[in-house]
C-alpha cells in the first residue's frame, strides 16, 4: 500500500524549547538534526521537533537530560525557554493511525519506536518516497497517551524561511531540569 491517501494539511500549535540564555531565535534552526540521538532522523538531516503541549516538551526534554550528558560532569540545573508556535504544514502523516502502522509493517506500535533504528527507518521510508513534509508520532514519554504527539519536521522539504509554515511565535515560559 502507498502512503500517499494518508497525506493530510496539518495546522495548529506546537511548543520548541530552547535554551533559556541562548543567544539564537527560536525560528533560527541551523541547529535543528544536528545531533546523534535523535530518534526521527539521522544525524545532519534537517529535522525540527515541535510537542503537542507544554508537558510533552518538558518530559521530552528531561527524558534525554540524563542519557545525553556525559558520565562525570555536574550535573547543574538547565533553564529551558518555551515558545507556542502556529503551524501550518500541507503534507502530513500521522505515524499514530493504526492504518498507516499497516501500510509500513510496523509490528508493536508505538512500543517499538522506543527503538532508535526502527523510529529511523520508519521516519525515512516517507521522507524518502512521498510528499510528506512532516509526521506525527507518538510522545516517547507517553507512549500510552496518544493524544501527546510530537511533530517532527522534514525541513528541507518545508520553505526555507520558517515564518512560511510558522504562523505565531509566542513565548510560553520557561522550566529548569536538574539532576
Amino acid at each position: 500500500m502507498t502512503l500517499g491517501p494518508f497525506l493530510r494539511p496539518w495546522s495548529g500549535q506546537a511548543f520548541r524549547l530552547i535554551p533559556a540564555d541562548s543567544s539564537y531565535a527560536v525560528l533560527d534552526l541551523r541547529f535543528a538534526g544536528s545531533g546523534a540521538l535523535n530518534r526521527w532522523n539521522r544525524q545532519g538531516e534537517p529535522t525540527l521537533y515541535l510537542a503537542s503541549d507544554r508537558g510533552v516538551a518538558l518530559a521530552e526534554f528531561a527524558r534525554h537530560f540524563p542519557e545525553d550528558r556525559s558520565p562525570g560532569l555536574p550535573s547543574p540545573a538547565v533553564e529551558r525557554a518555551v515558545y507556542r508556535l502556529e503551524v501550518v504544514v500541507g503534507a502530513v502523516i500521522d505515524v499514530r493511525d493504526p492504518a498507516v502502522q499497516r501500510a509500513l509493517s510496523l509490528k508493536n506500535a508505538p512500543s517499538c519506536f522506543l527503538d532508535r533504528a526502527v523510529a529511523r527507518s520508519t521516519a525515512q521510508f516517507p521522507r524518502r518516497t512521498t510528499a510528506a513534509e512532516a509526521l506525527i508520532v507518538p510522545s516517547m514519554a507517553f507512549l500510552d497517551a496518544p493524544e501527546r504527539w510530537a511533530l517532527v519536521l522534514f525541513l528541507e522539504k518545508l520553505p526555507a524561511d520558517p515564518r512560511r509554515f510558522v504562523h505565531a511565535v509566542d513565548a510560553a515560559g520557561t522550566f529548569q531540569v536538574g539532576i
